[in-house]
C-alpha cells in the first residue's frame, strides 16, 4: 500500500506532466521541409545577372558553344551556339536562357524543363569554345593573341597561357580596363530645360593599371590583378638606351627596369682608363624637337649628394669623353720603360767594349 509519502510525490509528479509534455513538443517541432525540386530564379531574373561564378566555375555568356547531351534522346543531343541574347533553342521546350548559369546550373535547368515531357532524363552541358569571357595580349609575349577566361584568372595565369614574356620584354606590364561610366539622374532645376538623353554611343572610361611583375614574383601576391572579360594587357618592349665614349663595353643596354646613369656605367663594366668621370654627358630626346638635350652629369657629384642619379630613358645616349692631358700622362708612363730602355742599352755596351 503507499503511505501519504509516495501519495505526495505521485501527486507533484502528475502536476508536472503537462509542461514535460509542452517542452517535449517545442523541442521536436521541425521547420517546414525544403520544397523538391529546388525552385530556380527565371531565365529572364538569370539574364539580368552579371556573369560571374562566386566558385570560380566558368559562367555561360552570348557566343560560347556548349555541347548539350540528353541520354537516348539524338533529337535534343548536339551542339549550339549561344545567341547574342544569351539562350539556345531546344525541341520542346523551345528556348533556354542559359548565359549566366554554370554548366551544372544550365544541365539542372534543362533537366527541370525536359521532365514535363520525359521521364527522368539525363542531360549534360559542355562549354566547348569559349568566347564570352576573353581577355587581349599583345607587345612582348611569346604568343599574343586572345586568351578565353575558363575560370577566376589573374595576370600570371594568362601570360603563363601566351607562352611568357619575350626576352626583350619590359617588366612593367600594363592592363587596359574599360569601366562603365556611372549613370547621372541628376534632377533639372524648376524651369530649366530637360537633361538630354545620354548618348549610349559614347565609350566607357578606359582605366590603365601599371603592375611590375618582379614585385609580383617577390612575394607581392596583391599586384597579382584578378583579371575581367575585356582586360588588355600590354606587355612593352624594354628600354634600350646607348653607351658611347670611354667605357669598358660601350653600345646598347636593354633596361627591363629603370636603371640609373650609375647602373648603366657599371653594366657597361665602369669606365675606361683616361676617361672625364666628371664630365659625363647625357644626350635625351626632347619631344616635337629634333635636337637632343644636353645634361652634364659628375659622377663625383653624384656621390657626395649634389647631383641626382638621373634614371635613364629610352634611347637616352650617355656619352663618356676621353681625358687628353690623362691619356698624354698614361702614355709616358707605359712607354717610359722602353724610353729608359733606348737610352742605357748604348751606355751598357759602350761599358762592355772598353
Amino acid at each position: 500500500m503507499l503511505n501519504r509519502r509516495h501519495m505526495l510525490y505521485l501527486a507533484l509528479w502528475l502536476l508536472a506532466l503537462p509542461g514535460l509534455a509542452g517542452f517535449s513538443f517545442a523541442q521536436e517541432t521541425a521547420p517546414n521541409p525544403p520544397s523538391f525540386p529546388p525552385v530556380m530564379p527565371s531565365p529572364a531574373v538569370r539574364a539580368t545577372q552579371v556573369y560571374t561564378a562566386p566558385t570560380g566555375d566558368y559562367v555561360i555568356g552570348p557566343g560560347d558553344v556548349v555541347d548539350i547531351k540528353v541520354f537516348k534522346q539524338p533529337d535534343l543531343t548536339g551542339r549550339f551556339r549561344v545567341g547574342d541574347s544569351g539562350s539556345v533553342e531546344l525541341l520542346f521546350i523551345g528556348k533556354q536562357q542559359l548565359a549566366g548559369l554554370t554548366e551544372s546550373e544550365a544541365a539542372d535547368l534543362l533537366r527541370q524543363e525536359l521532365r514535363k515531357y520525359l521521364r527522368q532524363p539525363e542531360v549534360s552541358v559542355t562549354v566547348t569554345e569559349f568566347n564570352s569571357r576573353l581577355v587581349t595580349v599583345i607587345g612582348a609575349v611569346r604568343t599574343p593573341g586572345r586568351q578565353p577566361l575558363r575560370r577566376a584568372m589573374r595576370l600570371l595565369d594568362v601570360i603563363a597561357l601566351a607562352g611568357g614574356l619575350a626576352e626583350d620584354s619590359s617588366r612593367f606590364v600594363n592592363v587596359i580596363r574599360y569601366v562603365s561610366k556611372p549613370a547621372e539622374e541628376a534632377q533639372p532645376a524648376l524651369g530649366a530645360a530637360p537633361t538630354p538623353e545620354p548618348d549610349e554611343d559614347v565609350p566607357p572610361d578606359v582605366e590603365i593599371l601599371s603592375i611590375n611583375i618582379d614585385d609580383i614574383i617577390a612575394g607581392n601576391a596583391k599586384n597579382n590583378l584578378l583579371l575581367q572579360p575585356g582586360d588588355i594587357i600590354s606587355v612593352p618592349r624594354a628600354d634600350v638606351v646607348y653607351l658611347a665614349g670611354n667605357v669598358r663595353k660601350p653600345g646598347p643596354i636593354t633596361a627591363r627596369n629603370p636603371i640609373t646613369v650609375t647602373q648603366a656605367i657599371a653594366m657597361a663594366s665602369g669606365l675606361a682608363e683616361g676617361a672625364k668621370r666628371n664630365d659625363i654627358r647625357l644626350y635625351r630626346t626632347v619631344p616635337g624637337k629634333l635636337e637632343r638635350e644636353e645634361i652634364k652629369i659628375s659622377l663625383a657629384a653624384i656621390q657626395s649628394g649634389k647631383q641626382k642619379d638621373l634614371v635613364l630613358q629610352a634611347n637616352d645616349v650617355l656619352y663618356v669623353p676621353h681625358s687628353e692631358l690623362r691619356s698624354a700622362g698614361t702614355t709616358v708612363m707605359r712607354s717610359l720603360p722602353t724610353l729608359v730602355t733606348s737610352a742605357l742599352i748604348p751606355l751598357l755596351t759602350t761599358a762592355i767594349i772598353r
